[in-house]
């Protein structure tokens, strides 16, 4: 694990306030947000990413699942970890799920390598639920979604530690359908 300054330190303490605080007061998913969020910033933590990412990765759900807004994250945090933030969120407005992730990710895309590491460890991590899906076409969607999220993402960030596990992660999630299907 990669120590932090204090200075850090304290940034990420007050982002994890404001994530337990603001997920708490009007909060609403059934996954267990805040366990996530702080499992997706840790990971990142280990490979030694910079305190920016970290902060954003802690947030990186807010906007999805509560009444928190961009404004609110900027006001606190600044617009640079606000914009990161929103472009990891997905628009309700999209009905289609297909085409909601799929402009996601092109925004994702477009907001730069940060954003791409933290939707990437964001995918890695809920990947080990996949097989807790009882909906098999839910689990191939699942599915298709990490590769369609590779394929997006390998030429910005190929290279990074955390798009390698993805990639394997995707190679099992695969090979385990594979059986499933026979």
């Amino acid at each position: 694990m990669r120590f932090i300054s204090p200075n850090d330190g304290h940034r990420l303490d007050k982002a994890i306030t404001f994530l337990a605080e603001k997920y708490s007061q009007t909060g609403d998913n059934p996954k267990p947000v805040i366990f996530h969020s702080l499992n997706v910033a840790f990971y990142l933590l280990d490979y030694g990413y910079d305190g920016d990412l970290i902060e954003a990765a802690i947030l990186h759900d807010l906007l999805e699942d509560s009444a928190v807004t961009k404004d609110d994250i900027s006001l606190v945090f600044g617009d640079k970890t606000a914009a990161t933030v929103d472009a990891l969120s997905f628009r309700v407005s999209i009905e289609d799920k297909e085409k909601r992730y799929q402009e996601m990710f092109a925004r994702i895309n477009q907001a730069g390598r940060g954003a791409l590491i933290i939707k990437c460890a964001d995918i890695y991590a809920n990947s080990f639920y996949i097989r807790l899906v009882d909906d098999k076409e839910k689990q191939k969607f699942l599915i298709n979604k990490i590769s369609y999220f590779l394929n997006l993402s390998k030429e910005k960030i190929g290279r990074e530690p955390v798009w390698s596990d993805l990639a394997k992660q995707e190679v099992e999630e695969n090979k385990r359908w594979a059986g499933l299907a026979l």
